[in-house]
């Protein structure tokens, strides 16, 4: 009921907009990432990662700071580019049979374009890897806008990336609402002066902590009962 009462606000705004995270949120991918970042660490850190370092160190940061946090915590000395260099090929080869953005979520973002809500992408990941799982997806024609973590110098939860998604959809912050799976993206998004919504099956107890409004998942549901104002 939260969620709703946060959609039903979102849509009576000047020029309602969304931004969603890519990893974890768009992209069901977040067990792939771990895989991946699991094995690498592993390979050429000797480090042997669990979900708990993960959720609690990493998740919700950018890809360069993931590795850049994994180097200070091993005290290993690595290129960084170099191990970015590997982790996005792995990632390229999980994803290319099997498209993570699940049909529910590709069914949401249909019916914002088709009502005219701007979209975008505000995440963390290099844009290769948003490019690779966009190419194969029917979202990938319907999110105009993508800030990765090339396109700003401060990444989550400064609000940086968060303002220059806005600036690109030419919608003012307080006009959209944002879809997130990591307390970083979370406090971004509120920092910016955005609304909102967490997705999580399970969410961490940091996470729902602070996150105003918690979803299990993304799905035509959560906007099916405001598309009359969005047609208004």
């Amino acid at each position: 009921m939260l969620a709703h009462a946060v959609m039903s606000d979102w849509a009576t705004a000047a020029r309602p907009a969304v931004i969603f995270d890519f990893n974890g949120t768009l992209s069901d991918d977040e067990p792939i990432l771990f895989r991946i970042f699991s094995e690498l660490f592993s390979a050429h850190l000797g480090w042997s990662m669990t979900q708990q370092d993960y959720d609690s160190q990493l998740l919700g940061h950018s890809d360069r700071e993931i590795v850049e946090k994994a180097l200070e915590i091993t005290g290993v000395e690595r290129d960084v580019d170099a191990l970015l260099e590997l982790r996005k090929g792995r990632y390229r080869e999980l994803v290319a049979d099997d498209n993570p953005i699940q049909p529910d979520t590709v069914r949401l973002v249909q019916l914002l374009a088709e009502h005219g809500v701007p979209l975008a992408i505000v995440t963390g990941a290099q844009r290769d890897d948003v490019r690779a799982v966009l190419a194969s997806s029917p979202v990938g024609e319907l999110i105009g806008v993508v800030v990765a973590e090339e396109d700003v110098t401060r990444g989550k939860p400064d609000p940086e990336g968060f303002l220059t998604g806005a600036a690109q959809l030419d919608c003012a912050p307080t006009d959209i609402v944002v879809f997130e799976d990591s307390v970083p993206g979370v406090r971004g998004a509120l920092a910016a002066g955005m609304r909102c919504i967490a997705v999580g099956v399970a969410p961490s107890a940091e996470l729902t902590a602070v996150a105003p409004v918690m979803i299990p998942r993304l799905s035509a549901d959560v906007v099916e009962h405001v598309l009359p104002l969005l047609r208004a």
